[in-house]
C-alpha cells in the first residue's frame, strides 16, 4: 500500500514540473521589437532660422577722371527665412553652409545735403560657408567660425537712372569676401536645439551704370543675424535598423 502511495505522489510531482516546461517551449506572443539605435555621435545639424540681413552700404560714382559722388548712401535692411546645414567632422570641428535670398535697395543723394534717391533695387544671394570650432559644453554649445562668402546681385533695376531717362542699365558685379561668425546652440533634447547666430561679411564690389563700366564702387559689408531651431541627426535616425523578431 505504501509503495502504491509513493508511486502516485511521484507521478503528481513530475506532472506539476512538466506543465511549465511545455509552456516554455511554445512561441511567445510578444510584439516584435526594433534593434536599439546607439546613443552615438550625430554628425548633421539642419536649422531653419529667421535671418536679418543688415548691410552697411556706401559708394561713389566715378565718370572718367572726374568723380561724381553719391552721398549718404545706404542699403536697406531685410528679414528673410534661411536654411543651413552643419556637418560635424568631430565633436568640436564642423562646417556650416547657409542659403538665403534677400531684397535690398541702394539709396543715396547726388549732393551732400540733397534728397535721397532710390539708386538701385537688387536681390542678394549670399551663400556662405564657415569652418567652426564648437566648445561642446553639453546642453549649451557656443561656437566661432571663419569662412568665405560669395554674393550675387540679381534682377537689379534703377529707379534713379530710369527717371533720368537712362533706363535700367545697372549691373552690380558678384564678388567674394571674408566671413566671421559667432553663435550658440542650446539643446532641448538630444536632437532639438535653439540657435542664435551672427556673421559679418566683408564685401566690396563695383557696378556698371549708364555712366560707364565699374562706375560705382560699393562697400556692402553686411551683418547676418539669425535665430531659429535646429534638428541634429545621424543617418541611422533616417534609416532605422531592421525589425528583429524575438521568440
Amino acid at each position: 500500500m505504501k509503495s502504491e502511495f509513493r508511486i502516485a505522489l511521484t507521478a503528481a510531482l513530475l506532472g506539476s514540473v512538466s506543465v511549465p516546461a511545455v509552456a516554455a517551449d511554445l512561441p511567445s506572443a510578444k510584439a516584435p521589437v526594433y534593434a536599439p539605435i546607439p546613443e552615438g555621435f550625430d554628425p548633421f545639424l539642419i536649422r531653419v532660422r529667421a535671418l536679418g540681413v543688415l548691410p552697411n552700404g556706401s559708394g561713389s560714382t566715378l565718370v572718367g577722371a572726374a568723380p561724381l559722388a553719391l552721398y549718404n548712401t545706404s542699403l536697406t535692411d531685410n528679414v528673410v527665412p534661411e536654411v543651413d546645414l552643419t556637418w560635424f567632422i568631430t565633436r568640436n570641428i564642423a562646417v556650416e553652409v547657409i542659403a538665403a535670398v534677400a531684397h535690398t535697395s541702394l539709396k543715396g543723394s547726388l549732393t551732400p545735403f540733397g534728397l535721397q534717391h532710390n539708386v538701385a533695387n537688387t536681390t542678394l544671394l549670399p551663400p556662405t560657408a564657415t569652418l567652426q570650432y564648437h566648445f561642446a559644453w553639453g546642453q549649451i554649445d557656443p561656437y566661432v567660425g571663419v569662412g568665405a562668402n560669395y554674393t550675387w546681385f540679381l534682377e537689379t533695376t534703377s529707379p534713379l537712372f530710369r527717371g533720368l531717362g537712362m533706363g535700367d542699365a545697372v549691373n552690380i558685379k558678384p564678388n567674394a569676401g571674408l566671413a566671421l561668425q559667432a553663435g550658440v546652440d542650446y539643446y532641448l533634447t538630444k536632437h532639438w536645439a535653439l540657435n542664435a547666430d551672427a556673421k559679418y561679411l566683408f564685401l566690396n564690389t563695383t557696378a556698371n551704370t549708364p555712366f560707364g563700366p565699374s562706375s560705382v564702387h560699393l562697400n556692402a559689408d553686411t551683418w547676418l543675424v539669425a535665430v531659429g531651431v535646429g534638428y541634429r541627426f545621424s543617418p541611422a535616425d533616417l534609416f532605422p535598423a531592421p525589425v528583429v523578431a524575438k521568440y
